[in-house]
Protein backbone atom coordinates (compact mmCIF):
# COMPACT_ATOMS: atom_id res chain seq x y z
CA UNK A 1 0.00 0.00 0.00
CA UNK A 2 2.70 2.49 1.00
CA UNK A 3 6.38 2.61 1.88
CA UNK A 4 7.89 4.85 4.55
CA UNK A 5 11.07 6.37 3.15
CA UNK A 6 11.85 8.41 6.26
CA UNK A 7 10.34 8.94 9.69
CA UNK A 8 11.20 11.42 12.42
CA UNK A 9 10.07 14.68 13.96
CA UNK A 10 11.25 17.78 12.14
CA UNK A 11 10.34 21.37 12.96
CA UNK A 12 10.48 24.21 10.43
CA UNK A 13 14.16 25.05 11.01
CA UNK A 14 15.07 21.38 10.51
CA UNK A 15 13.66 20.98 6.99
CA UNK A 16 15.89 22.43 4.29
CA UNK A 17 15.41 22.74 0.54
CA UNK A 18 17.99 22.95 -2.23
CA UNK A 19 17.23 23.39 -5.92
CA UNK A 20 18.74 21.63 -8.90
CA UNK A 21 17.87 20.97 -12.53
CA UNK A 22 15.17 18.49 -13.48
CA UNK A 23 16.89 15.15 -14.14
CA UNK A 24 13.92 13.28 -15.68
CA UNK A 25 15.24 11.76 -18.93
CA UNK A 26 13.37 12.37 -22.16
CA UNK A 27 12.34 8.92 -23.36
CA UNK A 28 10.11 8.74 -26.49
CA UNK A 29 7.83 6.02 -25.08
CA UNK A 30 7.30 7.99 -21.88
CA UNK A 31 6.66 11.25 -23.75
CA UNK A 32 4.05 9.52 -25.93
CA UNK A 33 2.34 8.20 -22.81
CA UNK A 34 2.30 11.71 -21.30
CA UNK A 35 0.79 13.16 -24.49
CA UNK A 36 -1.89 10.45 -24.65
CA UNK A 37 -2.86 10.83 -20.99
CA UNK A 38 -3.01 14.61 -21.27
CA UNK A 39 -5.21 14.53 -24.38
CA UNK A 40 -7.56 12.02 -22.73
CA UNK A 41 -7.80 14.20 -19.62
CA UNK A 42 -8.40 17.30 -21.72
CA UNK A 43 -11.27 15.57 -23.49
CA UNK A 44 -12.90 14.87 -20.12
CA UNK A 45 -12.12 18.07 -18.27
CA UNK A 46 -11.74 20.75 -20.93
CA UNK A 47 -10.81 24.14 -19.48
CA UNK A 48 -10.63 22.65 -15.96
CA UNK A 49 -7.34 20.95 -16.87
CA UNK A 50 -4.35 23.13 -16.01
CA UNK A 51 -0.65 22.41 -16.32
CA UNK A 52 0.29 23.98 -12.98
CA UNK A 53 3.83 24.13 -11.56
CA UNK A 54 4.96 21.39 -9.16
CA UNK A 55 8.15 20.32 -7.39
CA UNK A 56 9.98 17.13 -8.32
CA UNK A 57 11.85 15.24 -5.60
CA UNK A 58 15.37 14.64 -6.88
CA UNK A 59 17.09 13.54 -3.67
CA UNK A 60 16.50 13.47 0.06
CA UNK A 61 18.45 12.82 3.22
CA UNK A 62 17.07 12.29 6.71
CA UNK A 63 18.72 12.33 10.14
CA UNK A 64 17.10 12.82 13.56
CA UNK A 65 18.01 16.50 13.36
CA UNK A 66 17.41 17.35 9.72
CA UNK A 67 15.40 16.50 6.64
CA UNK A 68 17.10 17.72 3.49
CA UNK A 69 15.15 17.86 0.23
CA UNK A 70 16.64 18.50 -3.19
CA UNK A 71 13.94 19.64 -5.61
CA UNK A 72 13.59 20.63 -9.23
CA UNK A 73 10.72 22.16 -11.17
CA UNK A 74 8.14 20.04 -12.94
CA UNK A 75 4.45 20.47 -13.72
CA UNK A 76 1.11 18.72 -13.61
CA UNK A 77 1.24 17.49 -17.22
CA UNK A 78 4.14 15.03 -16.81
CA UNK A 79 2.88 14.13 -13.33
CA UNK A 80 -0.53 13.17 -14.73
CA UNK A 81 1.07 11.30 -17.62
CA UNK A 82 3.49 9.31 -15.48
CA UNK A 83 2.74 8.90 -11.75
CA UNK A 84 -1.04 9.26 -11.99
CA UNK A 85 -1.81 7.09 -15.00
CA UNK A 86 1.38 5.35 -16.09
CA UNK A 87 3.44 4.66 -12.99
CA UNK A 88 4.24 1.24 -14.47
CA UNK A 89 6.67 2.99 -16.82
CA UNK A 90 9.13 2.92 -13.93
CA UNK A 91 9.29 -0.86 -14.25
CA UNK A 92 10.81 -0.51 -17.71
CA UNK A 93 12.63 2.82 -17.55
CA UNK A 94 13.38 3.30 -13.86
CA UNK A 95 11.70 5.62 -11.35
CA UNK A 96 13.55 8.65 -12.76
CA UNK A 97 11.28 8.43 -15.80
CA UNK A 98 8.38 9.57 -13.60
CA UNK A 99 7.63 13.18 -12.67
CA UNK A 100 7.80 12.32 -8.94
CA UNK A 101 6.02 15.49 -7.85
CA UNK A 102 5.99 16.02 -4.09
CA UNK A 103 2.68 15.84 -2.24
CA UNK A 104 1.84 17.22 1.20
CA UNK A 105 -0.53 15.53 3.66
CA UNK A 106 -1.63 16.22 7.23
CA UNK A 107 -2.84 14.07 10.08
CA UNK A 108 -4.95 16.85 11.63
CA UNK A 109 -5.75 16.49 15.32
CA UNK A 110 -8.77 18.43 16.57
CA UNK A 111 -9.18 20.15 19.94
CA UNK A 112 -11.66 17.48 21.04
CA UNK A 113 -9.44 14.49 20.29
CA UNK A 114 -10.09 13.37 16.71
CA UNK A 115 -7.85 12.83 13.72
CA UNK A 116 -9.56 14.37 10.73
CA UNK A 117 -9.29 13.17 7.14
CA UNK A 118 -11.38 14.18 4.14
CA UNK A 119 -13.80 12.13 2.02
CA UNK A 120 -13.03 13.12 -1.57
CA UNK A 121 -15.74 13.78 -4.15
CA UNK A 122 -16.12 11.99 -7.49
CA UNK A 123 -14.67 14.85 -9.56
CA UNK A 124 -11.08 14.80 -8.29
CA UNK A 125 -8.32 13.58 -10.60
CA UNK A 126 -7.30 10.58 -8.51
CA UNK A 127 -8.75 8.51 -5.70
CA UNK A 128 -12.32 9.80 -6.16
CA UNK A 129 -14.73 8.91 -3.35
CA UNK A 130 -11.85 7.75 -1.16
CA UNK A 131 -10.65 9.06 2.20
CA UNK A 132 -7.43 11.08 2.01
CA UNK A 133 -5.64 13.54 4.29
CA UNK A 134 -6.19 17.23 3.78
CA UNK A 135 -3.42 17.74 1.33
CA UNK A 136 -2.03 19.29 -1.80
CA UNK A 137 0.99 19.42 -4.05
CA UNK A 138 4.18 21.31 -3.29
CA UNK A 139 4.51 24.24 -5.67
CA UNK A 140 7.78 26.03 -6.48
CA UNK A 141 8.13 29.46 -4.87
CA UNK A 142 10.98 31.91 -4.50
CA UNK A 143 11.27 31.21 -0.76
CA UNK A 144 9.75 27.78 -0.38
CA UNK A 145 8.82 26.60 3.11
CA UNK A 146 6.98 23.29 3.32
CA UNK A 147 5.31 24.34 6.59
CA UNK A 148 3.92 27.49 4.97
CA UNK A 149 2.59 25.32 2.16
CA UNK A 150 0.82 22.86 4.46
CA UNK A 151 -0.70 25.77 6.40
CA UNK A 152 -1.90 27.24 3.11
CA UNK A 153 -3.59 23.94 2.25
CA UNK A 154 -5.28 23.79 5.66
CA UNK A 155 -6.56 27.33 5.19
CA UNK A 156 -7.90 26.63 1.69
CA UNK A 157 -9.60 23.35 2.61
CA UNK A 158 -10.71 23.99 6.20
CA UNK A 159 -10.40 27.72 6.81
CA UNK A 160 -7.70 27.22 9.43
CA UNK A 161 -5.66 30.35 10.19
CA UNK A 162 -2.25 30.37 11.91
CA UNK A 163 -4.04 31.26 15.16
CA UNK A 164 -6.08 28.05 14.85
CA UNK A 165 -2.98 25.83 14.75
CA UNK A 166 -1.17 24.92 17.95
CA UNK A 167 1.77 23.08 16.39
CA UNK A 168 2.86 21.44 13.15
CA UNK A 169 5.57 18.82 12.75
CA UNK A 170 6.87 17.03 9.68
CA UNK A 171 6.97 13.35 10.61
CA UNK A 172 7.81 11.44 7.49
CA UNK A 173 8.28 10.90 3.81
CA UNK A 174 6.02 8.19 2.39
CA UNK A 175 5.42 6.76 -1.05
CA UNK A 176 2.16 5.47 -2.46
CA UNK A 177 3.14 2.16 -4.07
CA UNK A 178 0.58 2.43 -6.87
CA UNK A 179 1.38 6.04 -7.86
CA UNK A 180 5.01 5.93 -6.71
CA UNK A 181 4.58 9.52 -5.60
CA UNK A 182 6.62 10.93 -2.71
CA UNK A 183 4.50 12.53 0.02
CA UNK A 184 5.62 14.62 2.99
CA UNK A 185 3.47 13.77 6.02
CA UNK A 186 2.74 16.27 8.79
CA UNK A 187 0.95 16.15 12.12
CA UNK A 188 -0.88 19.37 12.99
CA UNK A 189 -2.80 20.15 16.17
CA UNK A 190 -5.77 22.50 15.90
CA UNK A 191 -7.63 24.65 18.40
CA UNK A 192 -10.84 23.88 16.50
CA UNK A 193 -13.19 21.00 17.24
CA UNK A 194 -14.35 18.32 14.82
CA UNK A 195 -17.75 20.01 14.47
CA UNK A 196 -16.25 23.43 13.85
CA UNK A 197 -13.94 22.08 11.16
CA UNK A 198 -16.73 20.12 9.53
CA UNK A 199 -18.74 23.34 9.26
CA UNK A 200 -15.76 25.14 7.71
CA UNK A 201 -15.00 22.42 5.15
CA UNK A 202 -14.55 23.66 1.59
CA UNK A 203 -16.52 21.13 -0.46
CA UNK A 204 -14.71 21.78 -3.74
CA UNK A 205 -12.69 18.57 -3.28
CA UNK A 206 -14.28 16.90 -0.25
CA UNK A 207 -17.87 15.99 0.46
CA UNK A 208 -17.35 15.34 4.17
CA UNK A 209 -14.82 14.84 6.93
CA UNK A 210 -13.76 11.38 8.09
CA UNK A 211 -13.11 11.53 11.85
CA UNK A 212 -11.07 8.95 13.72
CA UNK A 213 -10.84 9.07 17.50
CA UNK A 214 -7.22 9.91 18.39
CA UNK A 215 -6.74 6.68 20.33
CA UNK A 216 -4.49 3.80 19.33
CA UNK A 217 -7.27 1.20 19.10
CA UNK A 218 -9.49 3.43 16.99
CA UNK A 219 -6.65 4.40 14.67
CA UNK A 220 -5.63 0.77 14.20
CA UNK A 221 -9.23 -0.11 13.29
CA UNK A 222 -9.46 2.80 10.84
CA UNK A 223 -6.30 1.70 9.05
CA UNK A 224 -8.09 -1.49 7.92
CA UNK A 225 -10.86 0.48 6.18
CA UNK A 226 -10.43 -0.08 2.41
CA UNK A 227 -11.81 3.38 1.67
CA UNK A 228 -8.55 4.93 2.93
CA UNK A 229 -5.95 5.88 0.32
CA UNK A 230 -2.42 4.59 0.87
CA UNK A 231 -1.29 8.03 2.04
CA UNK A 232 -4.21 8.26 4.47
CA UNK A 233 -3.05 4.97 5.98
CA UNK A 234 0.54 6.26 6.04
CA UNK A 235 -0.51 9.41 7.91
CA UNK A 236 -2.31 7.33 10.55
CA UNK A 237 0.66 4.98 10.83
CA UNK A 238 3.00 7.90 11.46
CA UNK A 239 0.59 9.34 14.04
CA UNK A 240 0.69 5.98 15.84
CA UNK A 241 4.46 6.02 15.75
CA UNK A 242 4.54 9.48 17.32
CA UNK A 243 1.69 9.09 19.83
Amino acid sequence: MFDLRAAGVWLPHQVTIAWTRNSRPIIPEVERAIDAAWHAAAARLGDKLFDGPMCRLEQWSATPDRLELTLSRTSYRPFLGTNLFNAHLADTHGRDALANAVGLSTALQTADGYLLLGRRNDAVAYYPNRVHPFAGALEPRERLDVFDEIHRELYEELGLTPMDIVATRCVGLAEDRSLRQPELIFIASSRRTKTELEEQLDRTEHIAVYPVKAERAAVNRAMTDPVLTPIAAASLALWLERS
